[in-house]
């Protein structure tokens, strides 16, 4: 039972059944990622300001909670975290010994439009990778997720075989479009026809020569990505290991560009505002059969490291709970 009564917009409670399964789900996948050798972290609710200026985007920025406190120093609450994971471990990274495998668990409150099962303040579990290999660490980190989905889902029976009940894992690259983008549009058009093209407007793609990356993900000649190329590649590759180390656990694996296309990296094209907009390199989203939400996010963020004067590579990823709670309710009815 949830009770919002009386509650802020975008809150509520979990009561009984439903705190107990909340409970249950985070025991099961923290012992997962114990496991597989990740320590958790507990982290604070309240941080200051002024750190995350250099490491979120402006829209990120505003969805923070602010707030001045009693002795004039303006605080944050928690809306994410891994920033403020980074921010602690940087100035620490000479002390520590990589790779360093964290995790974490606990709520986040973020200020965003309301819409269906999407809240303001919801739980998350997840999970860092720093330092090592990063080809390596990526693919490790994948089936990591991979794995935490289908312990989450396991509770409850899949409804029967098939494309139309498989959890759908979207991988893509961080800026793999940038380079098609300018060649294009130029620099005024590159960034409104980076958001055409994560809205899925076929008009613009096929005037823009990308129509295949709506369409199927990405293009049959890779070399019209530039330097992304070989990159998008490598993914491809990726891909098809998952695919078939997964293959009969009703799990889909895409590349689909598209869907970060908005993930710019070029300083030019400024739609770098994304809901996960500190990624630089692999990016991944999972979502249930049917649905526009993700149950989970995560990729590469070495670039947040380094904007905290620090040198480590650094893959994560967030699972949503209640989501995840959401998706064994719906298909234990089913």
């Amino acid at each position: 039972m949830k009770i919002s009564a009386g509650l802020p917009t975008g809150v509520s409670a979990a009561l009984f059944d439903s705190a107990k399964r909340r409970r249950r789900l985070e025991a099961r996948l923290s012992a997962l990622l114990e496991e597989r050798g990740f320590a958790e972290v507990l982290l604070p609710i309240l941080d200051y300001f002024e750190p995350y200026r250099p490491l979120l985007t402006g829209r990120r920025l505003e969805q923070l909670y602010r707030f001045v406190d009693r002795d004039g120093q303006l605080l944050v609450l928690r809306g994410d975290f891994t920033p403020m994971l980074a921010r602690l471990l940087a100035p620490h990274l000479d002390e520590l010994e990589l790779p360093l495998r964290l995790y974490y668990r606990g709520d986040v409150v973020r200020h965003q439009p309301l819409r269906p099962g999407r809240m303001r303040e919801y739980s998350q579990l997840g999970a860092e990778l720093l330092g090592g290999d990063e080809a390596e660490a990526d693919e490790r980190m994948l089936t990591l997720f991979f794995d935490l989905l289908l312990e989450a889902r396991g509770a409850a029976p899949v409804p029967g075989d098939g494309e139309e009940h498989a959890l759908r894992v979207v991988l893509g690259v961080a800026g793999a479009l940038d380079e098609a983008l300018l060649a294009a549009a130029g620099e005024r058009e590159a960034s409104d026809l980076a958001l055409r093209i994560a809205s899925r407007d076929r008009t613009a793609a096929r005037r823009a020569g990308l129509a295949e990356v709506v369409e199927r993900g990405y293009p049959t000649d890779l070399s019209v990505l530039g330097g992304s190329a070989e990159a998008v590649s490598d993914l491809l590759g990726l891909r098809d290991r998952l695919a078939a180390a997964y293959r009969g656990r009703c799990i889909e694996v895409e590349v689909d560009l598209a869907e970060f296309a908005a993930a710019a990296l070029d300083p030019r094209i400024g739609v770098g505002e994304g809901p996960r907009g500190y990624y630089d390199g692999l990016m991944f989203a999972a979502y249930a059969p049917g649905t526009a939400l993700a149950l989970g996010v995560g990729g590469r963020y070495d670039k947040v490291f380094r904007s905290l004067s620090g040198d480590c590579s650094a893959v994560g990823f967030s699972l949503g709970l209640d989501l995840l709670l959401e998706l064994a309710a719906a298909e234990t009815r089913t």
